[in-house]
């Protein structure tokens, strides 16, 4: 076991040799040009120096036309503007028509499992739920418990559950 841990020791400090060789071998490689250089720090300390010409020109010339130009706006696009306007049609004359009859009120779909009597503080389980005279299950009241079934308030209607 202990050889092993040595064996994976050895093959680091040997991975992190050949990393450095190969680094030393590429700046050798590197032309040094006019003398010219970009210098900058990297975000272990360290410095990196950038001797290509062609790329130092370019990052110049960007430097340049970024203190040139400052957004103004005038020829660019709001980008707090929508990019499609919404169009509203012309509105209809009202017709004549008869109301609407409101929809019948129905309690929303609920499970009673079962009762706990108890005459001073019965509970009833719906949908999984505990619940005492007074709470609120799916925008339903609860008004009555009895030994037999629940009884709901649903938008003013009178609504009963039954133990199946």
């Amino acid at each position: 076991m202990n050889a092993i841990k040595v064996d994976k020791k050895r093959m680091m400090i040997l991975g992190g040799l050949v990393l450095v060789l190969i680094v030393v071998v590429a700046m050798r490689m590197m032309p040094s040009g006019d003398g010219t250089a970009i210098a900058a720090t990297s975000g272990d300390g360290g410095s990196i120096v950038d001797r290509d010409p062609q790329h130092l020109a370019c990052v110049a010339k960007i430097a340049r036309a970024r203190l040139q130009k400052l957004y103004t706006g005038d020829d660019e696009r709001d980008p707090f503007e929508p990019l499609v306007r919404l169009t509203t049609r012309p509105s209809t004359p009202a017709r004549e028509e008869t109301p609407a009859q409101p929809a019948p009120v129905t309690l929303p779909y609920m499970t009673l499992y079962g009762i706990i009597w108890d005459p001073e503080t019965p509970i009833a389980m719906i949908d999984g739920i505990d619940v005492h005279v007074g709470d609120r299950i799916k925008g339903a009241r609860v008004t009555e418990i009895r030994i037999d079934r629940v009884i709901l308030e649903y938008r003013e209607k009178q609504f009963e559950l039954t133990v199946d």
